[in-house]
């Protein structure tokens, strides 16, 4: 099983494209995927207390991940969570805080083989509050709504048009954090709902969105929630042992709906903050981070996950934080941090040509399901 992708060899001049992926596998089934390139944001300004703390996050993330990966109880991971390739065939990659992340030789999925125990990762996402903050600061919750948000609502609102001749009524964000998502679908009159594990993230989004997010496990409520539109999961994919048991759910979901659509936003490891991280292995807050990423996933992989779900990929929209990555670590590397600070409008500038290259550390993949 291999997936190529068919496009012109110049990049491209503008943020939208046409361009084919091709699945082989004995025989060839193509699919038509309109790309989209870029997304610019002051990414500063959102990571403002990362910058400020950057000392005290690479002391903090290196503890406490090395912790939780040096624990004996594990949870071998004997084959790809996207193909199903044994792990024995796997080739390792690289050990970050004690992770070993290897990449799977059919789908080239990347994934951490020493995986900790469910209790233990499920422990760790409930409770630790460092890692919740990360998403729910109160004084920039709107700032980041507009920056982040809106343009996700607005982007998947004209996608869905386009796919299916009318807007979407009913959206499901699965792995919602402080709500942000569903407070920018229900500002735009859309019938939204959110499930979320971290009980410090629900009760953020109780206390500055009004909104009650369901804290059941999605895989086991999927009868609750029929016949909506949309389901995302937006930066949830990576963090799931399981990601096939969670597009299952939204299948069961989308049994009765022709007009369905699914979203998620995954990282990717053919990337230049993967490339920067697998060389400063010791340094890192973000993106292959273990306890955020336990997979990584790459255009094949994720195309494959979707595919063996039962999906077909339709759009496929790359931007990413690579600057920032490559300029904290450059940063860090010389312990002078105004390089840094002092070029947000060139990193975001830069970030974009990235994108239009499909460099970028960030895939947002859409697919319907497979008639």
């Amino acid at each position: 099983m291999e997936w190529y992708r068919r496009e012109a060899l110049s990049p491209m001049q503008k943020n939208t494209s046409r361009e084919t992926w091709i699945r082989h596998d004995g025989s060839e089934q193509a699919f038509p995927v309109k790309t989209f390139l870029g997304k610019k944001t002051n990414l500063l300004k959102l990571k403002k207390n990362v910058v400020e703390n950057i000392t005290e996050q690479l002391t903090y993330f290196k503890r406490t991940r090395t912790e939780v990966y040096s624990q004996p109880d594990k949870t071998p991971v004997t084959s790809c969570p996207v193909c199903g390739t044994t792990s024995e065939e796997a080739n390792y990659q690289v050990t970050i805080y004690e992770a070993k992340y290897v990449t799977c030789p059919h789908c080239t999925h990347a994934y951490v083989i020493n995986r900790p125990s469910p209790n233990a990762l499920h422990e760790f996402y409930l409770s630790d509050v460092n890692y919740a903050a990360t998403y729910t600061d109160k004084a920039s919750a709107e700032s980041r709504l507009n920056a982040i948000a809106v343009p996700w609502r607005d982007w998947m609102v004209q996608l869905y048009q386009d796919l299916h001749g009318k807007p979407p009524q009913k959206i499901l964000d699965v792995g919602s954090g402080a709500g942000h998502f569903v407070e920018a679908c229900r500002r735009s009159g859309m019938q939204a709902n959110g499930i979320e594990l971290s009980e410090s993230s629900r009760e953020f989004a109780k206390n500055i969105w009004g909104i009650e997010m369901d804290a059941r496990d999605f895989t086991k409520v999927d009868q609750d929630y029929q016949r909506y539109d949309v389901i995302t999961f937006w930066g949830l994919l990576e963090h799931t042992p399981n990601p096939k048991d969670l597009l299952a759910a939204a299948q069961r979901i989308f049994a009765d709906n022709p007009h369905a659509m699914i979203i998620a936003k995954l990282p990717r490891w053919h990337s230049l903050s993967g490339f920067i991280q697998n060389i400063c292995n010791d340094t890192i807050v973000r993106h292959l981070d273990p306890m955020g990423h336990i997979s990584c996933y790459t255009d094949a992989s994720a195309a494959e996950l979707y595919y063996q779900s039962g999906f077909s990929p339709v759009a496929a929209w790359y931007y990413g934080m690579d600057v920032y990555e490559l300029m904290m670590q450059i940063s860090h590397h010389i312990n002078q941090y105004n390089p840094l600070l002092e070029t947000g409008e060139i990193q975001m500038e830069l970030q974009q040509k990235l994108d239009e290259v499909k460099l970028s550390d960030g895939l947002t993949l859409v697919g319907t399901p497979r008639k």
